[in-house]
């Protein structure tokens, strides 16, 4: 099923501001959508404290109240949303802000459907009830680009059980409003623009084989890929220059735009996956699946794949499409080169023994029905075993 099955071809409704050096306006923002601001944020994604006080002070300038929400540790587990949504609820909140990487805005989309809803995180991951009344509107200021995930209506969270993540997807998991500053990840390392940026060019590639994709889903993540394609190495020998580094905080939103209504995909399944079995993140998972993902599809997707090439900016004239196919993925792999990105999970101490668990967690995740051809579990593990 497409991420939102009851819309035909395409719809995003979070509003998006985009600038550089706007932390200072937030408050004005939020003031027309609430008034009881409570700012959710993981203790290892609480980066930039310098931009955060900003933010903190403009809130306060706009607003009634506003309260930091730090007790989630690290990934977010059930028990961690349960109590997040009850001290929503207590505090009388009316909009809440995420501010951080993955886990904090997974946080933030589930704790605030959850806390307008009469329930427990378990049963609404697990127990799949649907939530009665939307949530309280949210306001996602990203740290770095998130592949997307900062404007798509789904999240993802590690089951208190059996600690395998879980993932749920409703239209009323969209933000309210992206509030994408460039500023506010300036301080990212060469290793993490790095492996950032390929993560949002894993997400565009699998936005695009969708089954779901439509011509608007799919400009929107080849224009994520060119811009990618051409910023990820100024960003990354320019730290200092805030140009390439906007281009990439732009990739990730129209990534995250196109993934909204085409799905994500393979790659993403198997990221999630992997994430939970071992010490990698998203973004380390994503930019070592890429390459075998698309070696995988090649046949299945070719038409696709020439378009990808030439957003890649590969020279696909006078060549059959199979051979512009290729092309797509040796372009792929030139940027991997040029950025030194291992392309092993092996590389990362991940055990071989640990495969099987991943492939078959990574088979349950709904939203690989929109693969372009069906995947049985033991092809999946045939992908890790070559990635491995």
């Amino acid at each position: 099923m497409p991420v939102l099955p009851e819309w035909i071809n395409f719809q995003f409704p979070p509003k998006i501001h985009f600038e550089i050096d706007c932390g200072y306006k937030l408050g004005s923002f939020v003031k027309n959508i609430g008034s009881r601001v409570v700012l959710i944020t993981t203790q290892k994604e609480l980066e930039n404290a310098e931009e955060l006080s900003i933010i903190k002070t403009s809130l306060e300038k706009h607003a009634e109240g506003v309260i930091i929400y730090d007790d989630i540790v690290d990934r977010v587990h059930f028990k961690d949303l349960d109590s997040c949504a009850h001290f929503l609820r207590i505090s009388n909140a009316d909009c809440v802000v995420a501010y951080g990487s993955f886990e904090s805005v997974n946080a933030g989309k589930a704790a605030s459907l959850l806390a307008t809803n009469d329930l427990f995180a378990e049963e609404l991951l697990i127990g799949k009830k649907q939530p009665k009344r939307k949530g309280l509107p949210l306001i996602v200021v990203p740290t770095k680009p998130l592949l997307g995930n900062e404007c798509s209506p789904f999240f993802s969270i590690v089951d208190d059980k059996d600690k395998n993540r879980k993932y749920f997807a409703h239209e009323w998991a969209f933000p309210e409003l992206i509030v994408s500053d460039p500023k506010i990840g300036a301080g990212m390392s060469s290793s993490e623009t790095a492996k950032t940026g390929i993560s949002i060019l894993s997400a565009a590639v699998d936005s695009i084989l969708s089954k779901y994709a439509n011509e608007i889903t799919s400009s929107t993540a080849l224009r994520a890929i060119e811009l990618i394609s051409k910023n990820i190495v100024p960003a990354i020998r320019e730290p200092r220059n805030l140009g390439p580094k906007n281009s990439i905080y732009a990739a990730s939103l129209l990534a995250g735009i196109a993934q909204s209504t085409s799905s994500l995909g393979l790659c993403y399944a198997l990221s999630l996956a992997v994430t939970t079995v071992t010490n990698l993140d998203i973004f380390q998972s994503m930019s070592i699946l890429l390459p075998h993902v698309m070696e995988y599809n090649l046949t299945s997707s070719a038409g696709k794949y020439v378009m990808i090439a030439r957003a890649l900016d590969e020279d696909v004239t006078n060549i059959s499409v199979i051979e512009a196919a290729i092309k797509a993925v040796e372009g792929i792999r030139k940027i991997y080169l040029e950025l030194r990105i291992p392309q092993r999970l092996s590389e990362y101490e991940v055990k071989k023994i640990d495969l099987p668990g991943i492939a078959t967690l990574a088979a349950t995740y709904s939203f690989l029905d929109c693969l372009p051809r069906e995947l049985p579990k033991n092809e999946i593990e045939t992908i890790l075993v070559a990635a491995f």
